[in-house]
């Protein structure tokens, strides 16, 4: 019997295992093999076998390739401590680089952490590439347009019941309810959900049935957060949460806990029902209508589905289904009723589309702040780069001896791009690390919630950018150093010779970004500034709002309204007795809030005519002191006034082509009866993005309601109370509005805003991005001034001679300045010069986003050029002084 091991691991041992190992450890290993066999068998001793040879396969085992290892692995060995050693001996140029490129990655990766967070919206979902929301748009020429990605409630079936390539499709609403019993009931934003909603985006659910999340109309499914909130450390699953719908309150079954959803997600809850709940909360009407836009609604094609194959039979599937429904008297035309689809991936930067449930970002302020973290590392690279090529000269001697002693190109090549990947890995390790834990702090400067967890694999992506980045920033100093002649180097000659112009284009162009971004920072603040102390036509100093709540009957919108103000009258009634409170009034929308209520019909000669209504009591203009140009405001005690008066703003007169407003009515048929008594200035009630639009101000909605025939409400139609506060702490104020809320609404739950805060924060994303674009243009200015400080630096090294000279000669400080900067400010005023048409043209751009913007005066360009120039003579000032303290005598005696 055959006593020899598996042939298939001797063969692998004897492949690896070194020459000078193999005889020894191969006997052993049959000795092994053969005592095993003889006392446990041939099967366990063969897998044992295996076992031992897979363990041998170690490092210290393997065979020698003496070629691979003395040509490259010793090579590369000593190039890295080479390169140490040359870093070390030069400490302050090699600080300078480690510092700018420190800098530039972690300004990198900090806004690159920013854009990819943006740009992965939604990506985590398994079947996003067959995923799509649906949008409406109803184009009936002259103007008469609208655009929603709301869509009505039968599209739902509509796109399951006609479209084939559709596997499924399902819908997602947000509405307001409260929950709880008792007191402390607290108004929760709930969305409604298809129950098969869960087939379609992949939301992780922690607790019960995923296929099966939402089994009946009496079950509800809650966040981690949520059931924490509401069931603190008990089990969550099966217990009872309260819902107020309409009139009752009805009790839900948790039948689901889902994880957290992310923040990169256009879709976000923490509370959901099903739509079969959809009978109870909306009307027949509703159900069945074409006009209504309520939810979002998402379609998932099936595998090798085409979109375009959807889209090319939607406009007959929609008239044939629409049948006799029209838009007025009329019935529907080809290309009147417009259904189309948004990739689930296209949602969270594409502006074009109108707003649905969740916020859609600026695709231009991501593509600004990637571009800026990328210039900032380029300024590093360049700065590297610079610094580099400057200590050519000094090096030149080291080129001529390795040459002379045999070294070819490709070996210098590699030994100096050592050098820059040995310190680019270095500053990788230490800016990666900063990036970390500056995570916080950049969350609060951008408003986002990035959140990264270091896993292994991401050390071979910053390994990997550190030998590009190191690569790029040494190849160019690593060319020409090797490039120099052993003949040349030898007679002494001077080795740069074409290569300064090439320096001094990377210098003008580092130079350039810095001042563009200067100059960018200050045109950003004027706007801000600009945006920040403007007239709005309001005074909103110190005024508190908070939403009022409309009574659970109430079910028609202007019953809502109605008891809104009932409401907020007990609540007036209340603060208009404390001194420090004074001017208290309602509205249904006040200042900083965006989507006041749309309104729109064709007027008596078939024009079209849209405007935004406001609805008020009769203080409402007085405490915002806005200003009455013709006629008057509305009185408390006119009853005339609660019923029919109306007042318009200036762009509604315009709009409406009222030559003479008092006493006149909106034209058009259909309105109840109502009367103009007066016309206000343009006051600003939207955000200065916008110019100002016709704006309707009454005290009754009802006859403006019966004359329109469209409308939307992005913001709640329900009224909210605001107060002027004389006090001299905010906060106080608030306090009273809580004692007394809670006094009349015990069971309600309460928030408050400051009119102020609200305004600012429609300029937040602008704030925000001008905080990172200032702090991007601070640590470019850094970086550009240890670059300088380098250069300037080697220019003194290099005329130390010839200052030496001029000093014995009589030179006084000022002429060896003049001497040292004549260069640098060669080349900053071209920077200056180039990038005045470019900040121009991209900072008109982004002005173009306001409908009220500043002026780009020249002084701007002044200013920047100044700081500049001042930062660059300081810089170079620093080693002038250096260089007039030298002793003459011990300059000129210097080689």
């Amino acid at each position: 019997m055959s006593q020899q091991p598996p042939k298939l691991a001797d063969r692998f041992l004897a492949w690896f295992c070194d020459e000078r190992l193999i005889e020894d450890l191969q006997g052993d290993l049959y000795e092994l093999y053969i005592k095993r066999r003889e006392r446990s068998g041939k099967l366990l001793a063969t897998v044992l076998y295996v076992w031992w040879v897979l363990r041998s396969f170690r490092l210290s085992a393997l065979k020698r390739n003496q070629k691979l290892n003395n040509s490259f692995m010793t090579m590369t060995k000593n190039n890295f401590k080479i390169a140490l050693r040359v870093l070390w001996r030069d400490k302050f140029n090699s600080s300078l680089n480690l510092l700018g490129l420190i800098i530039g990655i972690t300004c990198f990766l900090l806004l690159g952490f920013y854009v990819k967070q943006e740009v992965s919206f939604d990506q985590f979902h398994a079947k996003k590439d067959r995923i799509y929301r649906s949008w409406l748009k109803e184009d009936y020429g002259e103007g008469q347009v609208f655009f929603n990605s709301h869509t009505p409630l039968r599209f739902e079936s509509l796109f399951e019941d006609n479209f084939p390539e559709v596997e499924r499709s399902v819908q997602y609403i947000l509405s307001n309810f409260l929950v709880g019993r008792g007191e402390n009931r607290i108004n929760e934003s709930v969305a409604i959900i298809s129950p098969d909603f869960f087939e379609v985006f992949d939301f992780q659910l922690i607790e019960g049935d995923r296929e099966r999340p939402l089994p009946t109309l009496n079950d509800i499914i809650i966040s981690q957060e949520y059931a924490r909130k509401y069931f603190g450390d008990n089990d969550a699953l099966g217990k009872t949460l309260s819902l107020q719908i309409g009139q009752d309150i009805k009790d839900f079954n948790v039948s689901g806990i889902f994880k957290d959803i992310r923040y990169e997600s256009s879709i976000n809850f923490d509370l959901a029902i099903s739509t079969e709940n959809n009978r109870t909360l909306f009307s027949e009407r509703a159900m069945n209508a074409w006009f209504n836009v309520v939810a979002e609604t998402y379609v998932l094609l099936k595998e090798g589905a085409s979109i375009e194959n959807v889209n090319s039979k939607m406009q007959d599937v929609v008239l044939s289904q629409m049948g006799d429904a029209g838009y007025g008297d009329e019935a529907m035309q080809r290309d009147q009723y417009n259904i189309g689809m948004q990739p689930l991936t296209d949602i969270h930067l594409n502006p074009d589309i109108p707003l649905g449930n969740a916020p859609v970002a600026n695709p231009q302020y991501v593509f600004i702040l990637g571009t800026i973290g990328l210039l900032v590392l380029i300024i590093a690279c360049i700065n590297y780069t610079t610094l580099s090529t400057g200590q050519s000269l000094r090096r030149s001697k080291e080129v001529g001896i390795r040459k002379v002693l045999g070294a070819h190109k490709k070996t210098l090549v590699y030994q100096y791009l050592s050098e820059s990947i040995l310190l680019t890995i270095i500053a990788m390790l230490i800016g990666a690390t900063i990036s970390y834990l500056l995570i916080p702090t950049f969350n609060r400067l951008t408003g986002t919630e990035i959140y990264l967890q270091f896993e292994w694999w991401h050390a071979g992506i910053y390994a990997l950018l550190a030998l590009i980045i190191g690569a790029i920033a040494g190849s160019y100093p690593a060319l020409i150093l090797s490039g120099f002649k052993t003949i040349n180097i030898l007679r002494g000659s001077n080795q740069s010779g074409g290569k300064m112009t090439a320096r001094k284009g990377m210098v003008v162009f580092q130079f350039l970004i810095t001042v563009f971004l200067i100059t960018t920072t200050l045109i950003m603040k004027k706007q801000i500034q600009y945006l920040q102390e403007k007239d709005l036509g309001i005074n909103y100093e110190a005024v508190i709002s908070t939403q009022l709540q409309a009574s659970p009957s109430a079910q028609r919108l202007s019953e809502r309204i109605t008891s809104g103000f009932e409401n907020g009258q007990l609540l007036k009634a209340r603060l208009e007795k404390y001194p420090e409170i004074s001017e208290v009034a309602m509205g249904t929308h006040v200042f900083g809030t965006s989507g006041w209520a749309h309104l729109a019909y064709t007027d008596d000669k078939g024009v079209f005519r849209w405007f935004r209504l406001l609805c008020v009591d009769a203080n409402y203009l007085k405490t915002f002191d806005i200003d009455i140009l013709e006629g008057r405001g509305f009185e408390e005690s006119n009853g005339l006034d609660m019923r029919q008066s109306v007042i318009l703003n200036k762009s509604a007169v315009e709009h409406f082509g009222l030559k003479n407003p008092l006493g006149a009515k909106l034209p058009g048929d259909e309105f109840g009866d109502h009367q103009i008594i007066g016309v206000t200035d343009d006051f600003h009630y939207s955000s200065l993005h916008s110019e100002v639009e016709p704006l309707v101000i009454v005290m009754n909605p009802m006859p403006i309601f019966m004359g329109i025939s469209d409308g939307d409400f992005i913001d709640t139609p329900i009224p909210k109370l605001v107060f002027t506060y004389n006090g001299s702490n905010l906060s106080d104020g608030t306090d009273i509005l809580k004692k007394e809320w809670e006094a009349l609404f015990p069971n309600e739950s309460w928030n408050f805003n400051f009119i102020d805060e609200q305004i600012a924060a429609q300029y937040a994303s602008e704030t925000r991005m001008n905080k990172l674009v200032t702090i991007a243009t601070v640590l470019s200015i850094i970086i550009a001034s240890l670059g300088l400080l380098g250069l300037s630096m080697l220019v003194v090294n290099s005329k130390v001679k010839e200052i030496g000279i001029r000093k014995v000669m009589g030179a006084s400080a000022t002429s060896i300045f003049r001497l040292l900067a004549k260069g640098f400010s060669i080349q900053l005023l071209i920077a200056i010069v180039l990038s005045i048409p470019i900040t121009i043209y991209m900072m008109n751009k982004w002005l173009d986003n306001f409908a009220y913007r500043t002026s780009i005066g020249a002084w701007l360009f002044v200013l920047s050029s100044i700081v500049s120039l001042l930062i660059a003579f300081l810089v170079i000032s620093y080693h002038t002084m250096r260089a007039t303290r030298i002793n003459p005598v011990e300059s000129l005696r210097t080689e």
